[in-house]
């Protein structure tokens, strides 16, 4: 399976989290993992979200699987987008 190299979202790592802990709970520690580093939801740029993507990293197994997969999308449309990933 070839990897999604569409800019990443909020949305799209919401979702994602959702389908490994349900919408409630992927919600609430979106929030506070957002709030924990400072930010502002929406996470629009790509650095921010990878941010966010390495404190879930740490947070526990299923939430690091979501957190790992947000990472690789975040690094994968850096590296191939001509603005460097700003939006």
């Amino acid at each position: 399976m070839a990897p999604n190299t569409e800019r990443p979202t909020e949305a799209d790592a919401l979702r994602a989290l959702a389908e490994l802990v349900g919408d409630e709970t992927a919600a609430g520690m979106w929030d506070l993992t957002v709030r924990a580093l400072g930010l502002r939801r929406p996470v629009e740029s790509v650095s921010d979200l990878r941010q966010v993507a390495e404190h879930m990293m740490i947070t526990g197994d299923l939430v690091r699987v979501a957190g790992r997969s947000l990472k690789v999308r975040a690094i994968t449309y850096d590296a191939l987008s001509p603005t460097g990933g700003q939006p």
